[in-house]
């Protein structure tokens, strides 16, 4: 029997704007999370230094949760989700808006019945998306409050915001036209240079790809110089980079600029924090079963490749061949086999949520609940940081 006291297992998900941006992470549980489980979420695992970052939107019992624990947190970035019908009990009405008053977002999920009275306090709502059709009800009822609103389970069908949905949760991002992906001439031109990075090529060559693309070495640049990499320390031409960075470095953060937006865009990259969340998370859990620190680079490559063939729509096999990687990172891409592989199944489970399934594999790995939450929430902060510098 699972302790009082323990932390259910979570999972977290990106919630993205029209533009494809990640706006908010969306946390799954096991079980409504109450007082304790929130607030050691919080200070026990660092969910309170990702809200600067990002909002979070968290599923909770409002009547188990204490106003006192908003206090510290930036207003609004924490917001708690319930089903409506919490939200239209007139004997919850106190204890929301002392919520809403300590700092809480306040989001009811579901639509409401015809006549039911939420409370005032509730600003957001969570809907699940139905597409063009949205019925006049729902409508009316999102223009009444300011939101932001929730569509739950969207697809690349979502209709054009005419519902007045601000945040779109689903498998929206990954089925994004790949015009949207980025400069095919860009991705040619990182994946020979990735070719030429694992080929162990002269630093000489991997320079000169860089003084002859000046668009190339600006964003290279400005990624590495992110506080998601050495904080207080800049990088101010490419010898230099090349030098502190290291070849394995240096293989990493090509990777992440194949999944920066294309020059000029103002449509954010879909697949690059997912990416760079997958690759910081297989990491993490090669350094907790204790692996050597090649294999911690082998396990974020796996994460980071695992979305190639979403972004050049192409056979992960085919893009794979030219960058000769260990067996047990192409084991793990192409097969999921091997630990590598384990580890790649249970993130990608994990982005659909809590699951038996989800349980299962981290049970086979052993990694408990706790463990997992504090791996799930640094992958998703570093990913969020850098994101906003691509």
């Amino acid at each position: 029997m699972e302790p009082s006291n323990a932390l259910p297992l979570i999972a977290l998900q990106p919630v993205f704007d029209a533009r494809h941006a990640w706006v908010a992470l969306r946390l799954t549980a096991a079980r409504p999370c109450e007082n304790a489980d929130l607030e050691r979420l919080l200070e026990d695992f660092s969910l309170a230094g990702v809200l600067s970052t990002l909002p979070c939107i968290v599923p909770a019992d409002p009547m188990r949760i204490d106003p006192k624990l908003a206090n510290g947190l930036p207003r609004d970035r924490l917001i708690l989700f319930f089903p409506w019908q919490t939200g239209a009990e007139a004997t919850h009405r106190e204890a929301l808006q002392k919520l809403r008053k300590a700092g809480f977002g306040l989001m009811a999920s579901g639509m409401p019945d015809e006549g039911a009275a939420l409370a005032p306090e509730i600003t957001s709502l969570a809907v699940a998306c139905p597409g063009s059709a949205a019925p006049e009800p729902l409508v009316r009822l999102l223009l009444e409050r300011p939101g932001p609103h929730l569509a739950l389970g969207t697809t690349e069908k979502v209709c054009p915001g005419f519902c007045r949905f601000h945040w779109l949760a689903g498998h929206y991002a990954g089925m994004a036209s790949p015009v949207l992906k980025g400069d095919p001439a860009m991705r040619s031109q990182l994946l020979r240079l990735l070719a030429l990075i694992t080929a162990d090529a002269e630093l000489a060559q991997i320079e000169a790809v860089f003084k002859r693309d000046a668009y190339l070495s600006y964003k290279l640049l400005k990624l590495v110089n992110s506080v998601a990499f050495m904080p207080g320390r800049r990088i101010e031409n490419f010898a230099q980079a090349l030098i502190m960075l290291g070849r394995r470095q240096l293989l990493r953060w090509v990777t992440l600029l194949l999944f920066a937006r294309p020059q000029g865009s103002d449509v954010a990259s879909p697949l690059l924090p997912q990416a760079a969340m997958r690759g910081r998370l297989l990491e993490s859990l090669a350094r907790r079963r204790g692996m050597t620190h090649d294999q911690f680079d082998q396990a974020f490559m796996t994460g980071m490749f695992s979305l190639l063939d979403q972004l050049f729509d192409q056979p992960l096999a085919d893009i794979l061949a030219p960058l000769n990687l260990v067996d047990a990172v192409e084991e793990a891409l192409l097969g999921r086999h091997g630990e590598f592989g384990a580890f790649l199944k249970a993130a990608e489970t994990a982005e659909q949520g809590v699951s038996p399934a989800l349980a299962e594999m981290l049970a086979a790995l052993r990694i408990d609940p706790e463990d997992w939450a504090a791996m799930l929430i640094d992958a998703a902060g570093w990913a969020a940081v850098v994101a906003k510098q691509a």
